[in-house]
């Protein structure tokens, strides 16, 4: 699995992918840092009002952005490949089917898992860095904080990895790109959107059950995959 894996991303000429991750940290920072130099000094109802509040949004941004990224992703690697035809020739190899699969909806998985990962580190380090300078978050921050919201963090990229799955589930129907990423974005205004500072992904159990069935769904749908002609 390991070797196909290597195989694919050989393949698929991802470094644009991964210049695209760079460049969506900084969109994240430069969007949060407007909100952060607009709203902080002059607001008299911040939206920054604690260190949590500030690592609870940069999550959800970086989350959001992440799920949307991994659905195009999956588009590339999946439907695209279905919709072109070109699926055939890769399944001309002595290789099995589903393990070809698995190992594209792995990458996937955990492409989104580190994004989310690297990009919350170095967006909140970030806002931590320049908030001890700046001083508009009124709030000190603890190992403890730090240690619980890294927890969160891990706990949230599954969630969110496996959440980038589910658009696979619209997107196989009709081979469509665009109904991928629609669905992932749908997802996501369900999953993330705020609601007076609730989000069902506040609850954990609730991302991680999304992430769960996301996983569950991906592999079900290739589950005949060695049965059916895909020329």
């Amino acid at each position: 699995m390991l070797n196909l894996i290597k195989l694919e991303l050989r393949k698929g000429h991802l470094k644009g992918y991964a210049w695209g991750s760079v460049l969506a940290y900084g969109i994240i920072a430069g969007f949060l840092a407007l909100i952060y130099f607009t709203e902080g000094p002059i607001s008299e109802e911040p939206i920054f009002a604690s260190y949590p509040d500030m690592l609870e949004m940069i999550d959800v941004l970086v989350r959001a952005t992440f799920i949307i990224y991994g659905a195009a992703l999956l588009s590339k690697l999946v439907i695209s490949e279905f919709r072109d035809k070109t699926m055939g020739l890769l399944f001309a190899y002595p290789v099995s089917r589903k393990k070809l699969m698995y190992a594209k909806l792995s990458i996937v998985f955990i492409w989104t898992f580190t994004n989310v990962v690297i990009a919350n580190v170095l967006v909140g380090t970030i806002f931590l860095i320049i908030n001890e300078n700046m001083g508009y978050v009124d709030d000190q921050w603890s190992n403890s904080l730090l240690y619980d919201h890294g927890l969160t963090i891990l706990m949230q990229a599954i969630g969110a990895a496996g959440i980038s799955l589910l658009p696979l589930l619209f997107g196989m129907r009709k081979k469509s790109v665009v109904a991928t990423i629609v669905s992932a974005v749908l997802i996501v205004m369900l999953v993330a959107s705020n609601n007076m500072g609730f989000t069902l992904s506040s609850i954990i159990a609730i991302p991680l059950s999304l992430s769960a069935i996301g996983v569950l769904l991906a592999f079900w749908s290739f589950r005949d995959i060695d049965k059916v002609d895909v020329g």
